[in-house]
């Protein structure tokens, strides 16, 4: 059962009559020589750091009223040596009343844009899908930025008609830039990845929308991949770190591209073509999509962390607990140092489900005219045939092809 949380104005408060209550008995055993009453100015302002408005009038007053009672208890109260300690006090509870609502109003404004900015954060990269076609996913994100969520890594999932289309990438560089441009590539890889009937069109959607914003000092390492409910994988590379194969029998392979690709926003150079990757998964096995956050992370003496050798973690339980494990491991062997960059996991596992109905039984297949444009999951698309962009009215081929 989790404890409820106590407020550290709470606790603030108390120290402060605590305080005070101390100093009037070390005043009062001290004798009328020597006083104290200057003292109690500091009680409302250390309560100013720490409470409301309300908190630190209530600890003036009752500081005010301790410092009468042992001014007339040391026969003070009409003399100068009384009278000037109250008088502070007096103008310290107020000047710091004014500044604890200054705090306050500060903090509360700072808690609206912390809400705004988790909010913007969350629409570039939102929580994922923990089922989407034939695979159970699972992500994790740990940005290397204290104030932030995310940075210039991401992740994004969208299901396709007989299964499902992801992909993982990092943007070359750091901050806000980076982010930006990570939404930028997001924004063309949802457009796309649910219409364009091949996967190498989606990446090149997502390279023309870096060439269109004219962010050309920036390039964008990524891979893309579709697993189709009979298992079949396909893997397009453009310069990303190779995925992880975790098969159900064991051991760990690397799903290695044919050819070496260029990142996106490079691969318009020359004859560049992205590296393309195919393999069948078993039900059951994962798969470990990853930036380079991950395996570059390096321990005190400068020694990378051993992903191959510690991948069997992700075996355990559940997605969501095997992410849970790596990321504890990979924090012990960086310890006592912080993230230095930015770290995105996606883990997937292929289920061999096929696609279903809502009701769990197999549906009908759609018609023509019923199916969305090209890789579309939708069934009953309320769109005319010949008003669809992605589907020519007398058969799937699609206007990519034709161009």
């Amino acid at each position: 059962m989790k404890r409820p949380a106590i407020s550290t104005a709470r606790y603030a408060d108390g120290a402060c009559v605590g305080v005070l209550l101390a100093i009037a008995v070390a005043d009062v055993l001290l004798g009328p020589r020597v006083t104290l009453l200057a003292l109690f100015a500091a009680a409302p302002a250390v309560a100013a750091s720490r409470t409301s408005v309300r908190g630190v009038l209530g600890t003036g007053l009752f500081a005010a009223a301790v410092a009468v009672a042992l001014a007339l208890h040391d026969r003070l109260l009409g003399s100068p040596e009384g009278f000037l300690p109250l008088l502070a006090l007096g103008i310290v509870t107020a000047c710091s009343a004014a500044a604890a609502r200054s705090r306050t109003r500060h903090q509360y404004h700072l808690a609206r844009v912390r809400d705004v900015v988790g909010a913007a954060q969350q629409t570039i990269i939102g929580p994922l899908p923990a089922t989407s076609g034939p695979a159970n996913i699972a992500a994790s994100y740990e940005s290397a930025a204290d104030a932030a969520q995310i940075g210039g890594d991401f992740y994004e999932v969208a299901p396709v008609r007989d299964g499902v289309r992801l992909v993982v990438g990092d943007v070359q560089g750091k901050g806000l830039s980076a982010v930006r441009t990570a939404a930028i590539v997001l924004a063309a890889f949802r457009e796309s990845a649910s219409v364009a009937s091949r996967l190498e069109t989606v990446g090149l959607k997502m390279s023309c929308a870096l060439a269109r914003r004219g962010i050309e000092e920036r390039f964008v390492t990524a891979v893309l991949a579709e697993l189709s409910d009979d298992g079949t994988l396909t893997l397009v590379n453009y310069g990303h770190t190779a995925p992880l194969v975790l098969p159900v029998p064991g051991g760990v392979a690397e799903a290695v591209p044919d050819r070496p690709g260029l990142p996106l926003g490079l691969d318009t150079l020359g004859e560049s073509r992205p590296g393309i990757h195919h393999r069948t998964l078993a039900p059951g096995d994962r798969m470990l999509f990853h930036t380079d956050g991950l395996d570059e992370a390096r321990d005190a003496a400068g020694r990378f962390y051993p992903l191959a050798t510690r991948a069997d973690l992700l075996r355990a339980g559940t997605l969501a607990t095997g992410l849970e494990q790596l990321r504890t491991d990979v924090h012990r062997h960086t310890a006592p140092a912080s993230p230095t960059d930015d770290s995105a996991l996606l883990l997937l596992e292929y289920t061999g489900t096929p696609r279903s109905s809502a009701d769990g039984r197999p549906g009908p297949a759609p018609t023509a005219a019923r199916q969305g444009c090209e890789k579309c999951v939708v069934v009953d698309c309320p769109i005319p045939p010949r008003l669809r962009p992605h589907r020519h009215p007398t058969g799937p081929r699609s206007r990519e092809h034709r161009a």
